[in-house]
Formats: structure tokens, C-alpha cells, sequence
């Protein structure tokens, strides 16, 4: 993990790390028409093999899956790196893709529902304002050449454990959640899903806002189940019907730079 979190960075700090990355000398992305410490946006840029390749970031290959699930895969054929970005953000999606390539075998793919900002000036929101991301998910491929994923949805938010019968939290759960996943019958099943989403909230931790929306924040991160504005199947946070709370988050995880609304 990076010293300094991309949330507590300016976006001229970031902005001038951005620049670095895509030095032809440097070689880590690759920027898209004219980049600005108010905007940027990334091109897909292989690293490794320093050429064009569609969506990737960071050696990781940026999809669009819109159902985010397996039952419903509609996902994007191609890759399409992410565009407007406050560059706080988009320094916090690279980091976040070397981290996945250097840290899981195999993994290749991440796939989001929301990863851009608007260009129509319409949503001046986190989102709008390409300070946001909704994660769908992984994928790769193992050992023995099969691809594979593992999606928020199918193996976190919809998962059946003795505190979650039938994947949900029981109504009247209120704020006393936990991470369903370190359930025994929940890791015994997956380790692999349960030891992924647990390290990858710890990431996010600790590059986009967690506790608090101010720069820094506290120096202690949380884990599942606490209050954080990292928004998941998990989150204490409940709101039934709305945008909100963790139902409206069973099929994604949620992390922004800054505050939620407009800045």
C-alpha cells in the first residue's frame, strides 16, 4: 500500500503522480486527449508488453459488467479504461490495479457497474464527478488455463450463512452486521472469496474515504461490519427501498474520494 492514501492528496499531487506514470520512460499507463489536475482520463496501455491493449490499467483489463452476476453475463467483450476521473481517483484505481495483478495470481480482470464520470454535466454527484467507482468483481485465469471470476453478488452478498439465511440479513438486524463471510460455514465453503473481499476492503481503506470524507481521516481503518463510507453487502447501514443502505449494495462495493455530493 502507498504511503500517502490518494484521498489525502491534492488533486495537483495526484494529477503530477499521474503524469509520472505515463511518462514513456516510466511506461505505467497510458492518458487519453488532454489531461488536467481537474480531469483525466486513462487509455488502455499494456505495461508489460508496452503497447495498446483495451481497457487495461496497471496490467489489469477494466470491464463493464452490468448485471454483475453469472446468471445474467452481459459483460462488456471489450475492456474500456475509465474516462473524466478526478485524478485523485484515478491514481486510486491504478494503485488499486497493481495491487490485484501483484498480489493475485492469475487475476487479470476487474468489472465495475460505475467507474467514470459524467460528461454531460447532468450528475455532479461522487459519480458524476468521477470520484467514484462501484466494483463488481475479479476475474483470470488459473493454472491450468480456465478463466474464472468471483462477483460482490454470487459469492458475498447473496451467500447463505446462519446470521444471513437465504442471503440476507433478517429484518430487525438493524447495525448488528459482521462479515458474513468469516462465517465457518462461509470460508469452509469458499477461503478463497472470504480471504479476497476481506484484503480488497482493506485496500480500498486505505486509498478512497473510509471513515470520514475529510483528507486524511483517522489513522485506524475499519473492517467489515463497521460504519465506513465504503458501501457493501455487509455495511451496518440499512434502508430498505433507497440507494442507500446495504441493500442497494448486495451486488457491489462503493468507494469514492471526497465527499458524496458535489465538490
Amino acid at each position: 500500500m502507498m504511503s500517502i492514501p490518494a484521498r489525502a492528496m491534492t488533486k495537483q499531487e495526484a494529477f503530477d503522480e499521474i503524469v509520472q506514470l505515463a511518462d514513456p520512460s516510466v511506461g505505467w499507463i497510458k492518458l487519453e486527449g488532454t489531461a488536467t489536475p481537474q480531469r483525466v482520463s486513462l487509455d488502455g496501455w499494456d505495461p508489460f508488453n508496452a503497447t495498446s491493449q483495451a481497457g487495461n490499467v496497471g496490467g489489469i483489463i477494466i470491464r463493464h459488467w452490468p448485471s454483475g452476476t453469472r446468471a445474467l453475463d452481459n459483460r462488456e467483450p471489450h475492456g474500456t479504461a475509465p474516462d473524466l476521473l478526478d485524478p485523485r481517483h484515478a491514481l486510486a484505481l491504478f494503485r488499486l490495479c497493481r495491487w490485484l495483478s501483484e498480489n493475485w495470481s492469475g487475476l487479470t480482470e476487474l468489472y465495475h457497474v460505475g467507474i467514470s464520470g459524467d460528461g454531460t454535466g447532468q450528475r455532479i454527484d461522487c459519480h458524476g464527478q468521477g470520484r467514484a467507482a462501484d466494483f463488481i468483481g475479479v476475474g483470470g485465469t488459473n493454472d491450468d488455463g480456465d478463466r474464472w471470476n468471483r462477483t460482490v453478488n454470487d459469492d458475498w452478498g447473496t451467500v447463505s450463512t446462519a446470521l444471513t439465511p437465504g442471503g440476507n440479513w433478517p429484518a430487525g438486524t438493524g447495525s448488528n452486521v459482521s462479515y458474513r463471510l468469516a462465517a465457518p460455514e462461509a470460508a469452509a465453503a469458499d477461503e478463497w472469496s472470504a480471504g479476497f473481499f476481506r484484503e480488497l476492503y482493506a485496500f480500498i481503506a486505505s486509498e478512497w474515504q473510509d471513515r470520514s470524507d475529510d483528507p486524511d481521516g483517522p489513522a485506524e481503518p475499519t473492517t467489515i461490519g463497521e460504519r465506513s463510507f465504503i458501501m457493501h453487502p455487509d455495511h451496518p447501514a440499512t434502508a430498505p427501498g433507497t440507494p442507500h443502505g446495504r441493500e442497494a449494495h448486495k451486488t457491489h462495493i462503493h468507494m469514492q474520494i471526497g465527499a458524496t455530493g458535489t465538490e
